[in-house]
């Protein structure tokens, strides 16, 4: 296999300062609700992320999970500008993203890719694979058309597709095939983050072992750092160094992959482990399902936004808004009332 060239010294953005790659922070992003046909004004708004705040190491993966319509897919958004950002900053090798415009924003949208969750609507239907991978480098004014064309080649081949292929259809593809071809246009451009949003849901599950394995050893190979984007706890135990969990809006814990699902301290958590099913029906757990359904974010709950599910939940969860706090082991929640480390 002939492996992809090195990115170019001029490609590759650095911290500088030994900072983390990506640094989000108090993260907003509210879509406005409007009423009217010829004179339209906003009667309301969609509070779809509300004050996140994350960091992500270079080479490490960051695990985002929640149920869904929790705000994963608009923070992973936001973070590559798709979505403008109501307020907050992120901060990408030191650098705010929300002030780029223009060429300074295409050029740093280099470095930044994203691998989509529906494999069937992430491909032009009316392009061959071939048009697929190298648009970005066409884009990017980067090599001659016959270095694209081998550029094409070899990504196709780091993927586990036949080179071959390049002249045929997305409908001639399986859905773990078509995820390989996101993922090779994904790393046309040696991107340092990608942002993989849900890449396995759609997948069977033996396809979704095979996906999982694929980013692995590319985030190995290219140094490559992840957010990935999940509502599969147990998925993303095998893939992230660290685990953010979401909640309408907001993370209300993170932890090490390992401490969290060893020692979950937000009742959110708990509830998510419980609905993980254990193949050995001998084994028994303490578990507890949660009940009720998540709030409109139209209208979120006043104090912390979780409170009307929770069965820890007292007057002050009603009345204020829980902050992260470090529970030490970089374990941080954001809870009044955590459980307790043999209660999980």
């Amino acid at each position: 296999m002939a492996p992809v060239a090195a990115p170019t010294q001029e490609a590759v953005v650095s911290s500088g300062n030994g900072g983390p790659l990506l640094l989000v922070s108090h993260l907003v992003k509210r879509f406005p609700i409007t009423s009217g046909i010829v004179f339209q004004r906003v009667v309301g708004n969609v509070h779809a992320v509300e004050d996140v705040t994350f960091r992500v190491e270079q080479g490490e993966t960051l695990g985002l999970v929640g149920e869904s319509g929790c705000g994963k897919t608009t923070t992973g958004r936001c973070i590559l500008q798709l979505y403008r950002p109501t307020s907050g900053s992120i901060k990408f090798a030191g650098q705010e993203l929300t002030k780029l415009r223009g060429q300074s924003l295409q050029e740093m949208r280099r470095n930044m890719q994203i691998v989509f969750q529906d494999p069937y609507a992430s491909l032009n239907p009316r392009m061959t694979v071939g048009a697929i991978v190298v648009e970005p480098l066409a884009i990017h004014r980067i090599g001659s058309r016959a270095e694209r064309k081998e550029r094409v080649r070899e990504l196709l081949d780091v993927v586990g597709l036949n080179p071959q292929f390049t002249n045929r259809y997305p409908h001639e593809f399986s859905g773990g095939q078509r995820q390989r071809i996101g993922l090779a246009r994904a790393l046309a451009l040696h991107p340092q983050l990608i942002v993989c949003d849900e890449p396995v849901s759609a997948l069977d599950v033996s396809i979704q072992a095979q996906m999982l394995n694929l980013l692995e050893r590319l985030q190995q190979e290219f140094n490559l750092t992840y957010l990935f984007i999940a509502h599969d706890l147990s998925v993303v135990k095998h893939v992230s160094d660290r685990v953010a969990v979401m909640y309408l809006g907001k993370i209300v814990e993170i932890a090490p992959s390992s401490e969290l699902y060893k020692n979950p301290l937000h009742p959110y958590t708990y509830g998510l482990l419980s609905a993980i099913p254990i193949p050995d029906p001998t084994v028994r757990r303490a578990h507890r399902v949660l009940e009720g359904d998540v709030p409109s974010p139209v209208s979120p709950p006043s104090g912390c936004v979780f409170h009307p599910r929770c069965f820890r939940c007292q007057d002050v969860c009603r009345q204020q808004v829980p902050v992260l706090e470090d529970h030490g082991g970089k374990h941080e929640a954001a809870c009044f009332f955590p459980l307790d480390r043999n209660e999980g």
